[in-house]
């Protein structure tokens, strides 16, 4: 028995999609006529579509043709647009300063298998959607061991895993197991974090994943922790105030320009609110956050800009940073 659909099935399909996505409808008549096949391959390819596919091509009853409800809706692996492509182009650039090469180089396969298909097609790329086209620089990221990666994708709500992490607060340093119940991996500020619950402190934890040394799924073991709903996942607050927590609250900061100008188009969280108490030149941004350490850290990039902190313990934080710093480097 096939395990999938048969070439015939798929050829179809990307027929009836193109046709669809020019002109709107077609009868299952017309479909036959363009694609060249007979109605019940039509109407397998059609099913597959929709079954399979989760494509929006739906039968318009008062019209009495096949409709495609979405113009924009593609096959990406077999049927792939310049918007597809350059959306891989787009995940390859990013994840590049965040990932093990192995990952990159998948990504940039993909997108050179989807030139390829698209130029065999006669659907041109865009002018310049081509792998190396687009890179990107974070000067934050981390290398993320893949080995681990996958395991933890395949174990999210469902598996439970020993880890062995090597903690970069720990004073002792080395490396710790806990056995985990992987719940949500994040992206966050150029780091990938795990949260997940900690069978070792019976509690929900987050690990920074360029941390994890190495991962297995203990065999046998099913979660026994219900797994939150997602807006629950990470904790009461939003993880872009912070992937840990630390004394939260709401920074009030008052930033000078030419920086200010800077941060002002950039956003720390959707919920900030930025004020200019001098129109270009003094900024005040109002921001909620989780974690006093995380942000302190942040702040001290900013340098000299900055004209006030509040409240007094965050900018306790950044002065016992930046004192340190200045002692040590003096």
């Amino acid at each position: 028995m096939s395990d999938g659909p048969s070439e015939l099935v798929k050829e179809t399909a990307r027929v009836l999609l193109r046709h669809l996505r020019e002109h709107g409808g077609a009868t299952k008549e017309e479909l036959a006529k363009v694609a060249d096949v007979s109605h019940p391959s039509i109407q397998r390819a059609l099913t597959w579509l929709r079954d399979h596919c989760d494509s929006p091509v739906e039968f318009d009853r008062a019209a009495g043709r096949w409709v495609l409800r979405d113009p924009h809706f593609t096959l990406p692996l077999t049927d792939p647009d310049a918007q597809d492509l350059s959306a891989v182009l787009f995940a390859e650039a990013l994840l590049a300063p965040l990932a093990d090469e192995e990952i990159t180089a998948r990504l940039r396969r993909l997108a050179e298998q989807m030139d390829a298909e698209m130029r065999e097609r006669g659907r041109a790329p865009s002018e310049g959607a081509r792998p190396g086209t687009l890179v990107a620089t974070l000067t934050t990221g981390s290398r993320t061991d893949p080995s681990v990666l996958s395991e933890l994708f395949g174990a999210i709500g469902k598996r439970v895993v020993q880890i062995r992490y090597a903690s970069p607060w720990s004073a002792a340093g080395g490396s710790r197991i806990h056995d985990v119940e992987p719940w949500q991996l994040r992206l966050h500020d150029g780091n990938m974090y795990l949260r997940a619950y900690s069978r070792t402190h019976r509690e929900p934890r987050s690990f920074r994943v360029a941390q994890i040394e190495g991962a297995e799924v203990i065999e046998g073991l099913e979660p026994r922790e219900s797994m939150p709903t997602l807006d629950k996942i990470w904790g009461d607050h939003d993880p872009a105030f912070g992937i840990d927590e630390d004394r939260p609250g709401t920074a009030i900061l008052r930033i000078r320009a030419p920086v200010a100008r800077w941060v002002a188009h950039n956003v720390w969280d959707p919920g900030q609110d930025d004020t200019w108490i001098e129109d270009g030149e003094l900024l005040e941004r109002r921001v909620a956050y989780r974690s006093c350490r995380e942000l302190a850290r942040r702040l001290l990039s900013l340098g000299a800009a900055l004209e006030s902190i509040e409240p007094q313990e965050l900018r306790e934080a950044v002065l016992d940073h930046a004192k340190t710093m200045v002692e040590r480097l003096a």
